[in-house]
């Protein structure tokens, strides 16, 4: 039974690129060109040369005649002039050197990003033209031939640099010129373009010089052995390069969505919904694309491909094995992605937790982080939400209710009370304007107990307005009603003969 073969993939295809050389101009048909133009640069000078004498056809080095050379150097001149008069026009074009980007349009902005890519081209291709009709007298071997060779070959190269250097100005042009679009737009659109600009810049960057680099590889002739060398790391860098790419992306995805939901306000419940969903989901995108892009990188090597039957055989043992060992992580990553749909916690919340009041700073795929009241951070497995009760003090709104409590003299007049509790209110900016009551919920033989209830819009603030009520109460009792303060009570009897009991 034959062995059957995968079909090649876009990998593979990428790392098996041609082998001959990527240019914008292949110089082989310049020499076939030039060869024709020599060959009519012969019959021309057999025919003038009755006018101008037999010295134009007299040979002056390698079979090259006076006449050929002259006449390669007047193409080359021509190539000369012919560049300078683009380079005029276009600088004429684009006008006096203090033109701003803002009076620049789409056109000259394109012109002023290809002039000097454009005049390295036309040296480049041009100086090679115009020395082309030379060139068939270098076939014969040795120095001419050489010659020849390092020639086509500098002109290969710069080619080469020409379209790299084209593309990377005109994809930078473009993007600059995007940019300064969107920043003339609502601010929706230019807070897009600028994160993706941001994000995405730089690993486009990469694979536009890996890829360029791939083609010109085939110039420098490696030899069997380094161009596949070559094309393994090649396969290597550009699968790094594309999750780079996706990484980037899901980060420019995530502060596209988030710049809509701000957490400085006060109802920020929708916000932190939000973000924790967005963060939640983004970490575990990163962590899927990772793992993919491990298991490519390893199939890039063809020994570890072939194992990829057997791998494939034995993946369920492992698995089993595998998920038996990592049983409570896997757990932790489940419901972590619970915790992001659910959302029993969120970020910014307030919890109580193991008798810790603190804020949710940070949930990752397998534990929270809740920074406590005096910025100790304490670690919790994601699972701990949902086989354990907690409080969350802002699951549906930020509001709380305070209580402060008074223990008070039976003395002391409850609505004098009231009426310094509502100035006390009236007079703070942490107070809401909802909820401020004073009740008697408790008395005892020495007193009774008052309950202030007050409202805020936060459990920060409410921390700091019940200690603000407490201490301007206390001080409201002291300097008027001080003898309502709570006492203990004893009453004293005159000892009198009938009340002494005689003893036996």
């Amino acid at each position: 039974m034959e062995k059957q073969t995968a079909p090649p993939t876009v990998l593979d295809h990428l790392k098996e690129l041609s082998k001959q050389t990527t240019t914008p101009i292949r110089t082989e048909q310049i020499d076939r060109a030039g060869e024709k133009i020599g060959d009519r640069i012969k019959v021309l000078g057999k025919k003038i040369s009755p006018f101008l004498g037999n010295w134009i056809n007299s040979e002056l080095f390698w079979g090259i005649t006076w006449f050929k050379l002259i006449f390669c150097c007047g193409i080359f001149l021509l190539v000369l002039l012919f560049e300078r008069l683009v380079h005029f026009f276009i600088k004429r074009r684009l006008g006096v050197k203090g033109e701003t980007a803002a009076s620049t349009t789409w056109f000259s902005f394109f012109l002023r990003g290809v002039t000097k890519p454009f005049s390295l081209f036309l040296w480049v291709y041009g100086t090679y033209g115009a020395l082309s009709p030379l060139f068939s007298h270098f076939e014969q071997p040795g120095l001419p031939q050489l010659l020849h060779g390092i020639i086509k070959w500098c002109t290969d190269v710069g080619g080469t640099v020409v379209a790299l250097w084209f593309l990377y100005r005109l994809f930078h042009l473009v993007d600059f010129q995007i940019k300064h679009w969107a920043g003339s737009r609502q601010a929706s659109v230019s807070t897009i373009v600028f994160s993706l600009s941001k994000h995405l810049r730089r690993p486009a960057n990469m694979l536009i010089l890996l890829v360029f680099f791939r083609l010109a590889v085939p110039l420098f002739d490696p030899g069997e052995k380094l161009e596949f060398l070559t094309g393994q790391a090649f396969g290597l860098l550009f699968i790094a390069g594309l999750t780079w790419l996706m990484v980037q992306g899901l980060n420019a995805l995530e502060e596209i969505v988030l710049s809509y939901y701000d957490l400085n306000v006060v109802d920020n419940l929708q916000a932190r919904k939000m973000h924790t969903q967005v963060r939640f989901l983004k970490r575990f995108a990163i962590t899927l694309v990772a793992i993919l892009a491990g298991g490519s990188m390893l199939m890039v090597f063809d020994k570890v491909r072939q194992l990829g039957t057997s791998i494939l055989a034995s993946a369920g043992i492992i698995g089993i094995v595998v998920g038996l060992a990592a049983q409570r992580s896997i757990s932790n990553i489940l419901v972590g992605l619970q915790i992001a749909l659910t959302q029993p916690i969120r970020l910014d919340d307030v919890v109580i937790i193991e008798n810790e009041w603190g804020r949710i700073e940070e949930i990752t795929m397998t534990f929270v982080v809740v920074r406590i009241w005096d910025l100790r951070r304490l670690i919790v497995p994601t699972a701990y939400f949902t086989e354990k009760p907690f409080q969350n003090w802002t699951r549906v709104s930020s509001e709380l209710l305070g209580t402060v409590f008074l223990y008070l003299d039976y003395t002391v007049p409850v609505e004098a009370i009231r009426e310094e509790l509502q100035r006390v209110l009236q007079a703070s900016p942490l107070w809401n304007g909802k909820v401020g009551q004073v009740q008697v919920t408790n008395t005892s033989a020495q007193s009774m107990e008052l309950r202030l209830l007050l409202s805020t819009d936060d459990a920060s603030k409410g921390w700091d307005l019940r200690c603000e009520v407490r201490e301007k109460m206390i001080a409201f009792v002291q300097q008027n009603y001080p003898q309502s303060l709570p006492k203990m009570r004893a009453q004293m009897q005159e000892n009198t003969p009938e009340s002494i009991a005689v003893l036996p």
